[in-house]
């Protein structure tokens, strides 16, 4: 007996269907590959119609961009579920349209597989609902009241509704356009990486290269933390809490946000500094932004302090309106232009801003960082003198863990030695030019042999010619979103069927540090989220050659 997922209904054969020029038709993976779920493979003129967008930008986006983000969770984890299934099921859900219009619509899905197969593909119509229709089935349902006699009110109502409707669903634009720049950032990084690594092989005598590299190793570091906190953002990901020294944020923000400028920075850390609890790298955001402005504050130059002490509130009211308890107190301070006395009171207002090309949500952000760890932030400023703001947040004397997740200020990957050639042959697949240049140039180092295919179709053409001659592919490394054409799953799938005994690596930008059940699953011999090290892909394609034999 098929099994339809919770807050979804199964469709009687009997139901009546929608008229078939009004009907959305789209095209999914059966896996998700990025944060927003599954990837649109196919969409029919009239799903570009409903959804606003061209066929272009929704083939080969993620089913997020128009499926209600509130329900795409549970819908995902109800993929396996619904592969199973030999009926359709349906679920009234909005669609949101480009342009930040979210309407009702009635979607089917449905698993498209051949016989014997598991379903690699999932099939989805959708259709607005008629206002008569318009229902909400996952909550009970209430008397409506009368409409006349609260017209006005009620279009107030609504228009309220849509202005949330329009703020939501703009914010989960930005999580998607978030989700895309993290990735392609990634792909950056990955380039910046593995070049990184082979200067350090090969100057490692060179006490001043290393010096100079090491220092771009740590803003690397900071990249990778940005882009890793981007698309944390595009999952909704909460505070991931531990327990941390503020002093090593303090140390950081120092070095890294003041390189190239006049600012004399100065670091004043309290002996016995206690520990907070709560998410370095968003700590660590909100000081970045705190220096950048500072600096800009003084674009000639001058001194910056950044200072960090435990203090004791006691009972009773104090200058700062803090609850008693034990504070560890970060001080930013800078002898700017300073804040006008009237806008000093609106400086944490979401949109306001002193700057042209300000967008007000920075001092905002910070602000609601910090009450998200159970603190609070103050600013003092006198125009023509500077600004200080302190940042209270609640100490603790747990101590710190054994191997903490610090930013790596000394800490320089392992760099393997170098190998004598002939550890295999590998097909790096790849669409971003300086991703492939730079891997193959390590795995050059690793001792391997390598060549490039820029597309699915292309590395299939590949593999199938080398794997007739004398040294056939031992691995491939595959990028899991080329554009167009065949997508990574696909050329996977292919491989499969051409050799059935292949080896092959999953990469991505979208990836993140963590489970991979489902691609090991899929038939991956590993895994690797860009950006990767050096040290990373020589033991993860180590391991999948030695899993192979």
């Amino acid at each position: 007996m098929s099994v339809a997922p919770p807050d979804s209904k199964q469709v009687p054969s009997a139901a009546p269907s929608p008229a078939p020029e009004k009907v959305g038709i789209l095209v999914i993976e059966a896996n998700a590959t990025t944060p927003l779920g599954p990837k649109i493979v196919f969409a029919n003129e009239t799903a570009s119609t409903l959804t606003g967008y061209d066929l272009t930008s929704l083939i080969g986006s993620p089913l997020g961009l128009i499926y209600d983000h509130k329900d795409l969770p549970h819908l995902i984890r109800k993929l396996p579920i619904i592969a199973g299934q030999s009926d359709f099921c349906w679920m009234d859900r909005l669609l949101n349209r480009n342009g930040g219009i979210r309407i009702p619509v009635r979607w089917t899905i449905r698993p498209t597989q051949r016989a014997g197969d598991s379903a690699r593909h999932f099939t989805l119509t959708f259709s607005p609902i008629p206002d008569s229709e318009e229902s909400t089935p996952d909550r009970e349902e209430q008397q409506a009241p009368p409409r006349n006699p609260s017209r006005i009110a009620e279009t107030e109502e609504t228009s309220s509704k849509e202005d949330l409707d329009f703020e939501e669903s703009r914010s989960e634009s930005l999580a998607l356009a978030a989700g895309g720049v993290a990735h392609d950032f990634k792909n950056a990084l990955q380039t910046i990486k593995s070049n990184l690594e082979m200067a350090h092989a090969i100057v490692r005598s060179q006490e001043k290269l290393q010096t100079y590299l090491h220092d771009a190793q740590n803003a690397l570091f900071d990249a990778e933390t940005l882009a890793k906190q981007m698309l944390a953002f595009t999952k909704g990901d909460s505070v991931s809490r531990c327990i941390f020294d503020v002093s090593d944020c303090l140390k950081r923000v120092s070095h890294l946000c003041t390189a190239g400028t006049r600012v004399r920075c100065r670091l004043q850390i309290s002996p016995g500094l206690l520990p907070v609890e709560g998410d370095p790298n968003r700590i660590y955001q909100v000081l970045h932004n705190l220096v950048i402005n500072a600096c800009q504050a003084m674009p000639n130059g001058g001194p910056l302090q950044l200072a960090a002490v435990t203090t004791q509130f006691p009972e009773g009211p104090n200058n700062f309106s803090v609850p008693p308890g034990s504070y560890t107190v970060i001080s930013v301070k800078d002898r700017g232009c300073g804040i006008p006395e009237d806008q000093l009171p609106h400086i944490f207002d979401k949109q306001f801003t002193t700057k042209e090309d300000g967008n007000g949500l920075g001092l905002a952000s910070c602000q609601a960082i910090i009450r998200q760890h159970g603190g609070v932030i103050r600013a003092a400023s006198r125009e023509g003198v500077g600004t200080e703001f302190l940042i209270f947040l609640p100490s603790t004397d747990a101590p710190l863990p054994e191997s903490p997740s610090k930013p790596r200020l000394q800490a320089v990957s392992k760099i393997p030695e170098k190998r004598s050639p002939g550890g295999g042959k590998i097909l790096v697949v790849e669409d971003q030019k300086g991703v492939s240049k730079a891997t193959c140039g390590m795995l050059s180092h690793l001792g391997y042999d390598s060549l490039v295919a820029e597309t699915g179709e292309q590395a299939l053409h590949l593999y199938k010619r080398m794997l007739d001659s004398t040294t056939p592919f031992d691995l491939v490394l595959l990028d899991m979103t080329l554009p167009g054409g065949l997508d990574g799953e696909e050329v996977l799938r292919e491989l499969q069927r051409i050799d059935s005994s292949v080896t092959v690596i999953a990469t991505s930008g979208y990836f993140e540090d963590g489970p991979t059940h489902s691609l090991i699953e899929m038939g991956f011999a590993g895994v690797l989220a860009k950006p990767y090290s050096m040290d990373s892909l020589a033991i993860t394609v180590d391991q999948a050659l030695q899993n192979r034999d």
